[in-house]
């Protein structure tokens, strides 16, 4: 069995990624602006997990040190760090990903198909990367909740993410989609069990990711999460380029990116519950006043894929490097008030 309690510092990547989503019977987590003054009050005791928290999983059985194995190696440690339930192999969710990576691979525009991966799906509203045609070579099932049920997985809901290693490997990956602001609110789903993976041999190393459950898991009422966590080391220093883009002032190459975000810093509670931003910031060490900084929640996401239990802030320029920086929140969940200060280091 696999019981992770620490999680690795991640490599910053600046690639563009397919927007993820969710094709099952409930809405996908796809996954609010409010200056008011610090309400002192002290932070909940922790609580245990819940039962049905899923703490230890069998040991992975890709190939040890291939890219799938170091892929959801650096999953699991990710969510263990935020104290959400761990993932287990679905070798049905494997075979899913691998037919719609073969499917992707296949149809891509740039790899000598007639598909535009990043174009929108006019029935669903959906990118083309997570929809498969018909008419196209290797199709298996409209969304990803139609091709797991084609290879076997008894599941009610699944996601669906996609990125690139750029030959580099799984924890580059992985470094990508945590990089980003919709895409970490995807990593960050509470519900999931259960995961498959599937890499790519071409020259981008296209990662196909699939995530889903029969049953829930679920954390504990007064849960909360924050990533980068505390005393985290190694953090990179600005967002990742994603698709859609959570900043329309921004254009999305990789040039806008490195010089006017920040890493996003996110604060997360149990699915569900509402929370209110009272306050948020990210402070220098050694600087009296916070970094001049986006927030961004479900009222003001531009994209409108963030959900209630959510909030991120983003720099508006890159973190320095081998630098401490503080990070103060307070807040309501449900109209109960939180406070949150935690430290974190760039590498």
């Amino acid at each position: 069995m696999t019981n992770f309690k620490t999680t690795s510092s991640a490599f910053a990547v600046a690639l563009i990624l397919a927007g993820c989503g969710g094709g099952g019977s409930d809405s996908a987590p796809s996954v609010p602006v409010a200056t008011k003054p610090e309400v002192s009050v002290p932070a909940p005791a922790p609580v245990s997990p819940p039962s049905d928290l899923q703490t230890s999983v069998a040991d992975l059985t890709y190939p040890a040190k291939s890219a799938e194995h170091e892929f959801i190696t650096e999953f699991n440690q990710f969510r263990s760090h935020l104290g959400l339930g761990l993932l287990s192999q679905s070798a049905q969710l494997d075979t899913a990903a691998r037919n719609h990576l073969n499917y992707v691979l296949r149809n891509d525009e740039y790899t000598g198909g007639t598909v535009d991966m990043l174009g929108v799906d006019q029935a669903t509203g959906r990118q083309m990367f997570h929809i498969e045609r018909a008419d196209k070579p290797l199709f298996t099932g409209v969304q990803e909740l139609d091709r797991a049920k084609a290879a076997g997985y008894p599941g009610s809901y699944v996601g669906e993410s996609g990125t690139f290693g750029g030959g580099k490997g799984g924890q580059v990956a992985f470094a990508a989609l945590s990089s980003t602001v919709y895409h970490r609110a995807g990593l960050m789903y509470q519900s999931p069990r259960e995961v498959g993976i599937a890499v790519g041999q071409d020259a981008s190393q296209t990662f196909v990711l699939e995530f889903g459950f029969v049953k829930p898991q679920a954390n504990a009422s007064d849960y909360l999460g924050t990533y980068p966590g505390p005393g985290q080391v190694g953090v990179p220093l600005h967002a990742g380029v994603e698709v859609p883009n959570p900043f329309p002032e921004l254009s999305l190459t990789n040039t806008d990116f490195p010089t006017k975000t920040g890493y996003p810093i996110s604060v997360v509670v149990k699915e569900g519950a509402t929370l209110e931003v009272l306050k948020f910031t990210l402070t220098q060490e050694g600087d009296a006043a916070p970094i001049e900084s986006r927030l961004l929640v479900k009222s003001n996401d531009p994209n409108r894929y963030l959900a209630a239990n959510m909030a991120f802030i983003v720099a508006k320029a890159p973190l320095k490097p081998a630098t401490n920086y503080s990070v103060s929140f307070s807040g309501r969940v449900n109209n109960v008030v939180v406070n949150k200060d935690w430290k974190f280091s760039t590498r």
